[in-house]
């Protein structure tokens, strides 16, 4: 997809909650940022008439050439629904993009702004987006599998999360790294962990924040799905001590560009 200045609202495929109409912003600490926090951008999108989602990698490219030109640190992918219940609406697809840190968002944003859409002020996009949302990613587990080529399209999973009465963001981290090590202790490796804090273009919403569980490969979810038994008493016991999860969906993923390194 072309980068457009409406994003995604978490609304439908990683959360319920509401979704303001300007940038609104929920009451954040600003404070220095460190390599585990990233920034995303997320747009429902619907693909318009005759147009499929080769229009939109294609319509994408342009953008993620131009980006890498101008040494924008800017990366995008697309979600598409594996079950996702009706947490989509009318929407087929979302495209989501990833900045190493704030500074190069509103570096890539400004550049987007002022430059590329100066360039090509006629540009048809395949697809209609709907309003916006960015967020915070803290990198919380990553048990990659070195040996192993990544998939073309990937299983991605969303559920969100609320901290238990007294517990932080922190703690949560702490909980989810230990059982990351049950979990590597039972041979399972090739997935993520990501928890997604809502930044600009959200209300109060009613969680705390988003776990979003990645995977190298449709085999290292199986994998997951088919020995996660073996430590599940263990590990279920030390996250259900600092929070809870509800609305779990999946969706596959597919990289659209990449111009920074987001292993």
């Amino acid at each position: 997809m072309q980068k457009k200045l409406i994003l995604l609202p978490l609304l439908l495929m990683i959360t319920g909650a509401s979704i303001a109409d300007d940038h609104e912003e929920p009451v954040t600490t600003m404070k220095a940022e460190g390599v585990d926090e990233l920034r995303a951008e997320y747009n429902f999108c619907t693909l318009n008439k005759g147009k499929t989602f080769k229009d939109v990698e294609k319509f994408s490219q342009k953008y993620g050439d131009f980006a890498n030109q101008n040494g924008l640190k800017y990366n995008q992918s697309m979600l598409t629904p594996i079950h996702a219940g009706d947490s989509m609406g009318t929407f087929t697809h979302v495209i989501v993009g990833h900045w190493p840190n704030g500074l190069e968002m509103y570096k890539e944003w400004g550049t987007y702004v002022n430059v590329f859409q100066e360039k090509y002020p006629n540009l048809k996009a395949p697809h209609s987006c709907g309003p916006n949302l960015a967020t915070f990613q803290h990198k919380v587990v990553s048990a990659m599998d070195a040996t192993v080529e990544a998939d073309v399209k990937r299983p991605v999973q969303y559920a969100d999360c609320s901290l238990n009465e007294g517990k932080t963001l922190d703690d949560a981290k702490v909980a989810e790294r230990a059982a990351a090590e049950l979990i590597a202790s039972a041979g399972m490796k090739g997935y993520g962990v990501n928890y997604i804090i809502p930044y600009l273009g959200q209300r109060d919403p009613d969680y705390d924040f988003i776990s979003l569980s990645y995977f190298q490969t449709f085999m290292a979810r199986a994998e997951m799905a088919y020995n996660y038994y073996k430590v599940a008493d263990k590990a279920n016991a030390i996250t259900s001590e600092v929070y809870s999860c509800v609305n779990p969906r999946s969706f596959v993923v597919k990289n659209l560009y990449t111009n920074w390194d987001n292993s």
